[in-house]
Protein backbone atom coordinates (compact mmCIF):
# COMPACT_ATOMS: atom_id res chain seq x y z
CA UNK A 1 0.00 0.00 0.00
CA UNK A 2 1.10 3.06 -1.04
CA UNK A 3 1.67 5.85 1.79
CA UNK A 4 -1.42 7.78 3.05
CA UNK A 5 -0.58 11.68 2.21
CA UNK A 6 0.29 13.50 5.53
CA UNK A 7 -1.53 16.79 4.63
CA UNK A 8 -5.03 16.28 3.05
CA UNK A 9 -4.41 19.03 0.64
CA UNK A 10 -2.40 16.18 -1.12
CA UNK A 11 -5.56 14.06 -1.25
CA UNK A 12 -7.94 16.34 -2.80
CA UNK A 13 -8.67 18.38 -6.11
CA UNK A 14 -8.64 21.86 -6.22
CA UNK A 15 -12.18 22.92 -3.79
CA UNK A 16 -13.88 25.39 -5.84
CA UNK A 17 -15.46 28.95 -3.94
CA UNK A 18 -18.43 28.56 -1.95
CA UNK A 19 -20.39 30.86 0.18
CA UNK A 20 -19.86 30.48 3.36
CA UNK A 21 -22.19 28.47 5.79
CA UNK A 22 -22.17 30.84 8.71
CA UNK A 23 -23.37 33.48 5.85
CA UNK A 24 -26.66 30.94 4.77
CA UNK A 25 -29.18 28.87 5.43
CA UNK A 26 -28.44 26.13 4.32
CA UNK A 27 -25.90 23.77 6.75
CA UNK A 28 -24.35 21.78 4.19
CA UNK A 29 -22.04 21.99 1.50
CA UNK A 30 -20.93 19.09 -0.89
CA UNK A 31 -17.85 18.30 -2.80
CA UNK A 32 -18.65 15.06 -5.02
CA UNK A 33 -15.47 13.10 -6.33
CA UNK A 34 -12.81 15.37 -4.84
CA UNK A 35 -10.25 12.77 -3.68
CA UNK A 36 -7.78 11.56 -6.37
CA UNK A 37 -8.31 7.91 -8.04
CA UNK A 38 -5.31 6.60 -6.17
CA UNK A 39 -5.94 8.05 -2.78
CA UNK A 40 -9.19 6.74 -2.70
CA UNK A 41 -8.17 3.73 -4.06
CA UNK A 42 -5.65 3.09 -0.77
CA UNK A 43 -7.91 4.63 1.48
CA UNK A 44 -10.25 1.78 0.69
CA UNK A 45 -7.98 -0.92 1.03
CA UNK A 46 -6.71 0.50 4.45
CA UNK A 47 -10.43 0.58 6.06
CA UNK A 48 -10.84 -2.46 4.22
CA UNK A 49 -7.96 -4.68 5.58
CA UNK A 50 -7.11 -2.47 8.83
CA UNK A 51 -10.35 -0.73 10.22
CA UNK A 52 -12.77 -3.22 9.10
CA UNK A 53 -11.69 -5.59 11.45
CA UNK A 54 -12.07 -3.24 14.70
CA UNK A 55 -15.31 -1.80 13.78
CA UNK A 56 -18.11 -2.36 16.20
CA UNK A 57 -22.09 -2.92 14.90
CA UNK A 58 -24.28 -0.25 15.54
CA UNK A 59 -27.91 -1.79 15.93
CA UNK A 60 -30.76 0.89 17.26
CA UNK A 61 -34.10 -0.57 15.82
CA UNK A 62 -37.40 1.04 16.11
CA UNK A 63 -39.25 0.38 19.53
CA UNK A 64 -43.01 -0.84 18.96
CA UNK A 65 -43.88 1.20 21.58
CA UNK A 66 -43.47 4.32 19.92
CA UNK A 67 -46.96 2.84 18.10
CA UNK A 68 -48.58 1.21 20.64
CA UNK A 69 -47.83 3.50 23.21
CA UNK A 70 -49.29 6.37 21.51
CA UNK A 71 -52.09 7.59 23.63
CA UNK A 72 -52.97 11.16 20.77
CA UNK A 73 -53.39 11.14 17.57
CA UNK A 74 -50.23 13.05 15.36
CA UNK A 75 -47.76 12.69 18.76
CA UNK A 76 -45.55 10.39 17.21
CA UNK A 77 -41.78 10.81 18.79
CA UNK A 78 -39.21 8.52 16.77
CA UNK A 79 -35.76 8.29 18.68
CA UNK A 80 -32.77 7.89 16.41
CA UNK A 81 -32.52 4.55 14.66
CA UNK A 82 -29.64 3.30 12.51
CA UNK A 83 -27.66 -0.04 12.03
CA UNK A 84 -24.30 -0.01 10.30
CA UNK A 85 -20.30 -0.01 11.75
CA UNK A 86 -18.43 2.11 13.47
CA UNK A 87 -15.37 2.81 16.10
CA UNK A 88 -13.97 5.89 17.24
CA UNK A 89 -10.19 7.05 16.39
CA UNK A 90 -9.26 9.85 19.03
CA UNK A 91 -9.27 6.71 21.90
CA UNK A 92 -5.70 6.19 22.64
CA UNK A 93 -5.92 2.33 23.93
CA UNK A 94 -8.26 0.92 21.26
CA UNK A 95 -6.29 -0.98 18.60
CA UNK A 96 -8.41 0.73 15.44
CA UNK A 97 -6.92 3.74 16.66
CA UNK A 98 -3.28 2.86 16.64
CA UNK A 99 -3.79 1.18 13.76
CA UNK A 100 -5.08 4.71 12.48
CA UNK A 101 -2.21 6.26 13.94
CA UNK A 102 0.39 4.04 12.23
CA UNK A 103 -0.82 4.04 9.01
CA UNK A 104 -1.11 7.61 9.20
CA UNK A 105 -4.88 8.26 8.69
CA UNK A 106 -4.89 10.12 11.91
CA UNK A 107 -2.26 12.32 10.66
CA UNK A 108 -4.51 12.80 7.80
CA UNK A 109 -7.58 13.80 9.41
CA UNK A 110 -5.63 16.22 11.63
CA UNK A 111 -4.23 17.57 9.25
CA UNK A 112 -3.73 21.69 9.37
CA UNK A 113 -5.04 21.77 5.44
CA UNK A 114 -8.16 19.77 6.48
CA UNK A 115 -8.62 22.20 8.88
CA UNK A 116 -8.41 25.30 6.84
CA UNK A 117 -10.96 23.53 4.35
CA UNK A 118 -13.63 23.38 7.26
CA UNK A 119 -12.92 26.80 8.33
CA UNK A 120 -13.10 28.37 5.29
CA UNK A 121 -16.62 26.94 4.12
CA UNK A 122 -17.79 26.89 7.28
CA UNK A 123 -17.18 30.41 8.18
CA UNK A 124 -15.87 29.96 11.83
CA UNK A 125 -12.36 29.38 13.21
CA UNK A 126 -12.03 26.10 14.64
CA UNK A 127 -10.00 24.71 17.30
CA UNK A 128 -7.03 21.59 16.96
CA UNK A 129 -7.65 17.92 18.00
CA UNK A 130 -11.16 16.66 16.22
CA UNK A 131 -13.08 14.07 17.64
CA UNK A 132 -12.67 11.34 14.60
CA UNK A 133 -14.65 8.48 13.50
CA UNK A 134 -15.28 5.61 10.89
CA UNK A 135 -18.41 4.13 10.03
CA UNK A 136 -19.08 1.18 7.61
CA UNK A 137 -22.63 1.15 5.71
CA UNK A 138 -22.97 -2.04 4.43
CA UNK A 139 -26.41 -3.07 2.00
CA UNK A 140 -29.46 -1.44 3.64
CA UNK A 141 -27.12 0.21 6.31
CA UNK A 142 -28.81 3.34 7.51
CA UNK A 143 -29.43 6.32 9.88
CA UNK A 144 -33.04 7.80 10.51
CA UNK A 145 -34.12 10.97 11.27
CA UNK A 146 -31.98 12.77 13.87
CA UNK A 147 -30.37 16.54 14.56
CA UNK A 148 -26.86 15.74 16.36
CA UNK A 149 -27.92 18.58 19.08
CA UNK A 150 -26.18 17.70 22.08
CA UNK A 151 -27.44 20.24 24.83
CA UNK A 152 -25.69 18.44 27.42
CA UNK A 153 -22.22 19.24 25.83
CA UNK A 154 -20.73 22.58 27.26
CA UNK A 155 -18.08 22.73 24.19
CA UNK A 156 -20.85 21.64 21.92
CA UNK A 157 -24.69 22.80 22.39
CA UNK A 158 -24.13 25.87 20.37
CA UNK A 159 -23.15 24.30 16.99
CA UNK A 160 -20.21 22.49 15.89
CA UNK A 161 -18.47 21.66 12.17
CA UNK A 162 -18.61 18.09 10.45
CA UNK A 163 -15.94 17.45 7.64
CA UNK A 164 -16.99 14.21 6.15
CA UNK A 165 -14.94 12.29 3.94
CA UNK A 166 -16.91 9.20 1.51
CA UNK A 167 -15.34 6.59 -0.09
CA UNK A 168 -17.20 3.93 -1.60
CA UNK A 169 -16.58 0.70 -3.94
CA UNK A 170 -18.04 -0.04 -7.05
CA UNK A 171 -20.57 -2.41 -5.97
CA UNK A 172 -22.91 0.52 -4.23
CA UNK A 173 -25.46 2.32 -6.06
CA UNK A 174 -26.96 4.99 -4.27
CA UNK A 175 -27.49 6.15 -0.85
CA UNK A 176 -29.06 9.34 -0.43
CA UNK A 177 -28.19 12.45 2.66
CA UNK A 178 -32.10 13.60 3.18
CA UNK A 179 -31.36 16.94 5.38
CA UNK A 180 -33.91 19.98 5.87
CA UNK A 181 -33.29 23.46 5.15
CA UNK A 182 -35.67 26.44 5.84
CA UNK A 183 -37.84 24.18 8.37
CA UNK A 184 -38.67 21.61 5.80
CA UNK A 185 -37.26 18.14 4.28
CA UNK A 186 -36.30 19.26 1.22
CA UNK A 187 -33.19 18.85 0.52
CA UNK A 188 -31.11 15.55 -1.10
CA UNK A 189 -27.26 14.57 -2.18
CA UNK A 190 -26.72 11.49 -3.27
CA UNK A 191 -23.54 10.26 -1.29
CA UNK A 192 -23.23 6.72 -2.65
CA UNK A 193 -20.56 7.76 -5.56
CA UNK A 194 -17.14 6.93 -5.49
CA UNK A 195 -16.07 9.86 -2.94
CA UNK A 196 -17.03 13.30 -2.13
CA UNK A 197 -16.56 15.50 0.69
CA UNK A 198 -19.16 17.41 3.14
CA UNK A 199 -18.69 20.43 5.36
CA UNK A 200 -21.78 21.33 7.82
CA UNK A 201 -22.51 23.23 10.21
CA UNK A 202 -24.86 21.40 13.33
CA UNK A 203 -26.95 20.72 14.48
CA UNK A 204 -29.65 20.46 11.99
CA UNK A 205 -32.26 17.87 10.84
CA UNK A 206 -31.05 15.03 9.00
CA UNK A 207 -30.52 11.00 7.80
CA UNK A 208 -29.02 8.67 5.80
CA UNK A 209 -31.51 6.32 3.10
CA UNK A 210 -30.31 2.79 2.88
CA UNK A 211 -27.46 1.81 1.07
CA UNK A 212 -28.98 0.31 -2.48
CA UNK A 213 -26.08 -2.13 -3.55
CA UNK A 214 -25.83 -2.85 -7.66
CA UNK A 215 -27.85 -5.98 -8.49
CA UNK A 216 -25.97 -9.24 -7.29
CA UNK A 217 -23.81 -7.06 -5.12
CA UNK A 218 -25.42 -6.83 -1.92
CA UNK A 219 -22.71 -8.83 -0.22
CA UNK A 220 -19.79 -6.87 -1.28
CA UNK A 221 -20.94 -3.09 -1.59
CA UNK A 222 -19.66 -0.54 1.09
CA UNK A 223 -19.00 3.19 1.67
CA UNK A 224 -16.69 4.12 4.30
CA UNK A 225 -17.29 7.54 6.18
CA UNK A 226 -14.65 9.30 7.81
CA UNK A 227 -15.88 11.54 10.13
CA UNK A 228 -13.90 14.70 11.74
CA UNK A 229 -15.78 16.80 14.20
CA UNK A 230 -14.34 20.04 15.22
CA UNK A 231 -15.65 22.49 17.96
CA UNK A 232 -15.80 26.13 17.04
CA UNK A 233 -13.61 28.60 18.51
CA UNK A 234 -14.91 31.38 17.87
CA UNK A 235 -18.82 32.56 18.86
CA UNK A 236 -21.73 32.29 16.76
Amino acid sequence: MKSIPAEFSDAIEQVPSVPRIRDNSDRVRWFPELIRPSVRLDLLRLLESQIGPHLKDVRSPIDPATITGMKRNYSDLLPKSMHNSSVMLDQPRQRATRIARTTGLVTLLTSQSLRNLAERVSGFGLEPSPGLQVIRYQSSDYVGTHNDHHPEEKHLRDGYVDLQITLTNDDVERQYLLYERDGFFNQSVNVGIRSGVSVSVLPFWHQVTPLIAKPGREKTALRWLLLVSFVIRDGR
